[in-house]
């Protein structure tokens, strides 16, 4: 199976336990953790798409007039819908999270990177902008979890971390920089928890 089949098969597989949590209200969170959502800019665009993408189904639907067409459409279009669903569950029940142990930096289910509170060394609330269409980058030991191409957290690394990243690479990165819905609450309990753990 090549690269590109054994990703399109996680996302699916991704997408779909992701709608299950969602539907069940279990998001992705071990005991203790505060989660700190970023699907505030991702919400709308994505409710747009998934009932443009309804729309689409209907009107094929009502004006193909070859049934085995509009049945074989129908599928396809159906399972394109649950799919944006999918999209938006992942980034729903997977939000970013300070708890006991560290912090959690997802985004939807190709990212879930853990940081050790020892690993930690500031954060500080700053807004930045950086082009491109990838939600994950990675720049001079900089880490970058985009959500509409902004961060607004800066976390400062004692020392360099290797993380996972998406289509099975790996960085050395000395900053993470991501986006929250609730940035200077995420910034807040960051300083808090790191206060907690000083010897």
């Amino acid at each position: 199976m090549t690269a590109l089949a054994r990703r399109a098969v996680r996302f699916e597989a991704g997408s779909w336990r992701s709608l299950a949590r969602w539907l069940l209200r279990r998001p992705d969170l071990a005991p203790g953790d505060t989660p700190f959502p970023y699907r505030g800019p991702l919400l709308a665009p994505m409710l747009v798409m998934t009932g443009l993408s309804v729309l689409e189904v209907v009107a094929l639907d009502l004006l193909l007039p070859w049934p085995g067409l509009r049945l074989v459409l129908l599928v396809v279009g159906v399972w394109g819908t649950i799919m944006m669903l999918g999209m938006l569950a992942a980034v729903t029940v997977h939000p970013h999270a300070a708890g006991p142990s560290g912090l959690r930096i997802r985004h939807g289910t190709s990212l879930d990177v853990h940081i050790g509170w020892d690993a930690v060394a500031g954060v500080r609330h700053v807004r930045r902008s950086r082009p491109g269409s990838r939600s994950v980058q990675t720049d001079g030991g900089q880490l970058f979890v985009l959500v509409g191409g902004q961060t607004a957290v800066e976390i400062e690394l004692a020392r360099p971390v290797i993380v996972a990243l998406p289509g099975d690479r790996s960085a050395e990165v000395t900053t993470v920089c991501l986006y929250a819905d609730d940035s200077r609450g995420l910034v807040s309990a960051v300083r808090a928890s790191l206060r907690s753990s000083e010897p």
